[in-house]
């Protein structure tokens, strides 16, 4: 039986299995060489960069769209523009990250960032986290050469071994008074390097959900940083946002994703797992109304 047909409910992805564990379930992949590569990389490192040939029209089209946003940052602008929505859904990077994953990719939000954001070092588990962990990616889209000036994506590499962060670690603080100190800390203590990514045009760096990574310094304030930022889960999970939960008082904020490519919401595996009416009814508005937010 090949990897992409073995959905083992109570594990994480089976790259990050023990050693002999993986190694067993990569024998499966014997006669795909260049996945048993890419595997391993993604294993080590949290990363991978790839061009899935994203077409010209589709980058020019959906950098336009980014440079428009008055506040520089665009969330789920594929509800108001075609080529976002197309990146976010392209068949290559769809059908890549089904192999990688072993299981179903359910493209549900994205970010556009017309400059570099300097954003904190952070990981996305404390947004976005997946019952078992780890069925979370990120896809960030260069819609234009990336350059050092322009503040380009700094990341730690195989920080995606680090401890994966629930609401239970901020003891009562927030995000900046919490979290933000953390992540920094934990990323320092751990000795990885800092590495940036001014990848070329078209090209896509695809993150594991638990690898640290920020914005790095804009040294250059007239220097766009054209990106356009694609969240995937996976199917057969049940899905969270630990950062909005309460787990000591037992409270989770499910989440309900929105299917980008199937148009559909994507019930949560577990039955009790059951998000908030508040939360459901503002989700299925936004689709309705259709209008993306700007702003941080």
């Amino acid at each position: 039986m090949a990897p992409e047909e073995q959905e083992d409910a109570g594990q994480g992805p089976w790259f990050d299995l023990p050693e002999a564990d993986y190694r067993r379930r990569a024998a499966a992949y014997g006669n795909k060489p260049d996945m048993v590569a890419a595997a391993e990389d993604f294993r080590r490192q949290g990363y991978l960069v790839r061009n899935f040939g994203f077409s010209d029209a589709d980058l020019d089209e959906a950098a336009a769209f980014t440079k428009r946003s008055r506040a520089g940052r665009v969330q789920d602008g594929w509800l108001a523009n075609g080529a976002v929505r197309r990146l976010a859904i392209h068949p290559e990077v769809q059908a890549f990250l089904n192999r990688l994953y072993c299981r179903r990719v359910i493209p549900f939000q994205t970010l556009n960032f017309a400059r570099g954001t300097q954003q904190k070092v952070h990981s996305d588990t404390m947004h976005f986290n997946s019952v078992p962990t780890g069925f979370m990616c990120g896809v960030w889209i260069a819609l234009e050469d990336i350059d050092p000036a322009s503040g380009p994506l700094v990341y730690y590499p195989g920080s995606q071994r680090l401890p994966v962060f629930g609401d239970k670690d901020l003891a009562g603080g927030d995000y900046g008074s919490a979290y933000v100190p953390l992540a920094a800390k934990t990323v320092a203590n751990s000795g990885i390097p800092a590495e940036t990514a001014p990848i070329r045009r078209g090209e896509a760096f695809i993150w594991a959900s638990n690898l640290f990574h920020g914005g790095s310094p804009v040294t250059d304030p007239s220097k766009t940083r054209l990106s356009q930022v694609t969240h995937y889960y996976f199917g057969s999970c049940s899905y969270f946002t630990p950062l909005a939960s309460d787990e000591a008082a037992g409270r989770v904020f499910w989440r309900e994703p929105y299917d980008i490519a199937r148009r559909r919401f994507v019930r949560n595996v577990d039955p009790e797992a059951r998000p908030g009416l508040k939360y459901r009814i503002g989700q299925r508005l936004k689709i309705w109304m259709g209008r993306p937010y700007e702003g941080d």
